[in-house]
């Protein structure tokens, strides 16, 4: 038994997502998660904060035992990860989402066919997942829906407010119009919506959590005694009110800053 952690970070309870399906699958293991709320949402911030913002929290794990880096966070995996790996790759193991699980969103689509990405405007824009999906399949068309907002619905926890409906119905409204067989939720924060999206438009949700989660498990082997220790950059209570839908929190969050 050891008491290294695995370091899972996002811009706020979105990750929680990811970190619900590594601690199903992986319990003995210890967890650092860090929700960088100060500075939500990241989606609208420029390439060179998110950096910023992420190399911050790589630098804090560095001194809390992290050997192991999940970003539970497409929009860090999509503008800041290659930066960060030549950084960071002789010090830590980076596991980025879009990059680890392209394979499994398309996987049963067939040439020709239609996947809808779901994504915050900074993931949209880098085209991530455009590329790392066609170098598997050039034939599969993606359709990138830029969702802003959706962030702040879930972590303000808006999911009945009719501006929110409104803003979800006329995202969905895209894919529908473009046959999309398929809708990627392409932000850990999106699955928290679903139960909204399938009322408006009922077709295969690819959640990437799951196949992240499998991912890591294959190359992590250390045992740990299950600690999750979990901060935020403002706000503490109100994250824990926020990760109740994916991650009941006993324990304190506790706030942190760089």
């Amino acid at each position: 038994m050891t008491n290294e952690y695995i370091g899972v970070l996002d811009s706020g309870v979105g990750g929680l997502s990811i970190l619900s399906e590594l601690y199903k699958i992986m319990p003995d293991k210890n967890y650092i998660y860090v929700g960088d709320t100060k500075n939500l949402p990241y989606g609208t911030k420029t390439p060179a904060e998110i950096y910023s913002f992420t190399k911050d929290i790589l630098n804090y794990f560095l001194k809390n035992n992290v050997k192991n880096v999940v970003i539970a966070c497409n929009t860090t995996s999509a503008v800041a990860y290659d930066k960060l790996k030549k950084e960071f790759e002789n010090r830590l193991r980076i596991f980025p989402l879009i990059q680890s699980i392209a394979s499994s969103a398309i996987e049963g689509l067939k040439d020709n066919d239609t996947i809808a990405l779901l994504a915050t405007r900074a993931t949209v824009n880098s085209k991530k997942y455009e590329q790392e999906i066609n170098k598997i399949n050039p034939k599969i068309k993606v359709i990138s829906i830029d969702c802003t907002g959706f962030v702040e619905i879930v972590e303000n926890r808006l999911y009945s407010c009719d501006k929110s409906i409104e803003l979800i119905k006329s995202k969905l409204d895209i894919a529908k119009n473009n046959n999309a067989k398929r809708v990627i939720l392409g932000c850990t924060h999106y699955p928290y919506l679903v139960d909204i999206f399938k009322k408006i438009l009922n077709v295969e949700y690819f959640n990437p959590a799951t196949s992240l989660a499998k991912k890591v498990k294959k190359e992590i082997n250390f045992i740990g005694n299950g600690e999750i220790k979990f901060y935020s950059t403002i706000n503490p209570d109100e994250f824990k009110k926020s990760a109740k839908m994916f991650f009941d929190i006993k324990d304190d969050v506790e706030l942190i800053s760089f």
